[in-house]
C-alpha cells in the first residue's frame, strides 16, 4: 500500500530526527502512528477525525491483543526499540478505535467518531474503514494531560519536537475531509500548525470555537469544533449538525466529480 509505505518513512525520519530532553521522554508516551486500510486507500469520500490528545499510549505483553515485541511504553522505549515504528503502526490496528476498551469505547469521543463513520462505512466498529483519528498530541505526558499537566516549556518543546508532523500526514493521507474536535484551549497549538488558518461560518457559531477551515494543506471540508467531551454536556445537537452537513457536502462533491467524469468522456 502506497500510504503505509509512505507514513512509515515519514515516522522513521522522525524518530531519526526528533530531539527531545531525556527526562522528558521518559515521561512522554510513545507517539500515536497511523496505519491506512485498503478501505480507506480505495473509499470514495476518505475523513480523518483529529481529536485533542493522546491520553495513555503504550504496548506490552498481557494486553488484550498479542504483542509480538518488545515493550514500548515511553518516548524512550520508542527511540531505544529498533523496529518501533513498525510496533506502533501494528498497535494503532490493534487499538481498533477503542474497540476492546469498553469505558473507553461509550466516551464522548468515540461515541462521536462512530456516529461520523456510520455515513461512510458498513460497520462502526472494526479496522476496514474509510474514518481515520490522530491527535493535536500524540503523546501523552505522566500518562495524561499535556496542556494540563505540562509547563509551558514543556508544552513548547513537545510541540516543536512534532512540528509539521499532522501536515505531511494529511499530504500523504490526501483525506477528502478532516475534522478537528479539539476546543478552544487547543487553538494554539492548532493554529501554529497550520499558520494563516482561515475561519469560515458554521451556522451561525462563535467561529473562534466552531467553524469551517480554510488552509492549503487541509481538504475543502475541514471543520474545528468542540472536543465531544464538552458537547455531551447538553450539546450534542452541534455533533448532529456537522454530520449533517459534513455528509452533505461530500454526497455534493461527489456527484460533482461523477459528472465531470462523465463530460470529459468522448
Amino acid at each position: 500500500m502506497i500510504e503505509t509505505l509512505s507514513l512509515k518513512d515519514l515516522y522513521s525520519k522522525f524518530r531519526n530526527k526528533v530531539s527531545i530532553p531525556h527526562q522528558l521522554s521518559e515521561r512522554l508516551s510513545p507517539p500515536l502512528l497511523l496505519y491506512p486500510t485498503e478501505r480507506w486507500k480505495n473509499a470514495p469520500v476518505k475523513v480523518l477525525i483529529v481529536g485533542q490528545e493522546t491520553l495513555g499510549w503504550d504496548f506490552e505483553a498481557g494486553s488484550y491483543f498479542d504483542w509480538p515485541y518488545p515493550s514500548i511504553c515511553s518516548f524512550t522505549d520508542f527511540l531505544g526499540v529498533q523496529n518501533s515504528v513498525d510496533a506502533l503502526i501494528y498497535g494503532y490496528k490493534a487499538f481498533e478505535f477503542s474497540r476492546y476498551q469498553p469505558l473507553n469505547y461509550r466516551s464522548p469521543f468515540w461515541r462521536a467518531y462512530r456516529q461520523i463513520r456510520r455515513n461512510f462505512d458498513d460497520e462502526v466498529d472494526g479496522f476496514k474503514t474509510a474514518v481515520l483519528w490522530t491527535n493535536l498530541f500524540r503523546m501523552s505526558l505522566d500518562g495524561g494531560s499535556v496542556i494540563k499537566g505540562g509547563t509551558a516549556e514543556e508544552i513548547k518543546c513537545i510541540c516543536q519536537a512534532t512540528q509539521g508532523l499532522l501536515r505531511s500526514e494529511i499530504e500523504i493521507l490526501k483525506p477528502d475531509v478532516t475534522l478537528f474536535f479539539t476546543g478552544p484551549d487547543y487553538n494554539e497549538t492548532l493554529y501554529s500548525e497550520f499558520l494563516d488558518m482561515q475561519l469560515h461560518d458554521f451556522n451561525g457559531y462563535d467561529i473562534s470555537r466552531t467553524a469551517w477551515i480554510e488552509h492549503p494543506a487541509l481538504p475543502a471540508i475541514s471543520l474545528r469544533s468542540y472536543h465531544p467531551g464538552y458537547l455531551n454536556r447538553g450539546h450534542w445537537e452541534l455533533v448532529d449538525k456537522i454530520e449533517q452537513e459534513v455528509v452533505a457536502r461530500a454526497t455534493h462533491n461527489i456527484a460533482a466529480s461523477v459528472d465531470g467524469e462523465k463530460a470529459r468522456r468522448p
